[in-house]
């Protein structure tokens, strides 16, 4: 069965020592992606560095090498200062043209050899159709490279 994928914007609320951020979220089958999650992680997109935010889009689309080991992608990243070295959560993205599949979501960063999947059980796998899936990574592309 295909997912549905989409982006929103969204805000993580500041305060105690928080920063807030306006970031755009994963919209999957209807629900923000970030709402699924019981971690206070959030995509680089929309507020981080635009070669991280292209870097990402590219890791997504399967056109860049994975940034984390086991061939795993970071999908969500520390909101206070986007090091991986902070956690991230990260999946397995594997497909091409046809179908995008994410699947085996966790909590990793670049200095440990784990995969925390622990509270992940229920989120994903998610099948994309590859048509859709590319033409809204091309979107999110010229949505960073024109800073809209």
């Amino acid at each position: 069965m295909m997912s549905s994928l989409d982006v929103t914007w969204a805000t993580r609320a500041g305060g105690g020592g928080r920063t807030e951020r306006r970031y755009l979220d994963f919209v999957i089958d209807g629900v923000a992606l970030c709402s699924r999650f019981n971690a206070d992680f959030i995509p680089p997109l929309g507020w981080f560095t635009v070669v991280e935010q292209l870097a990402t889009i590219e890791r997504l689309r399967c056109r860049m090498p994975p940034n984390l080991p086991h061939h795993r992608t970071a999908l969500c990243i520390c909101p206070e200062c986007g090091a991986i070295g902070c956690g991230a959560i990260s999946l397995s993205v594997e497909g091409g043209a046809g179908v995008v599949e994410w699947k085996d979501f966790g909590i990793q960063n670049n200095h440990e050899d784990v995969i925390h999947r622990q509270g992940f059980e229920g989120v994903g796998p998610y099948t994309f159709d590859g048509a859709q899936y590319h033409a809204l990574f091309a979107r999110l592309r010229s949505l960073v490279t024109s800073g809209g």
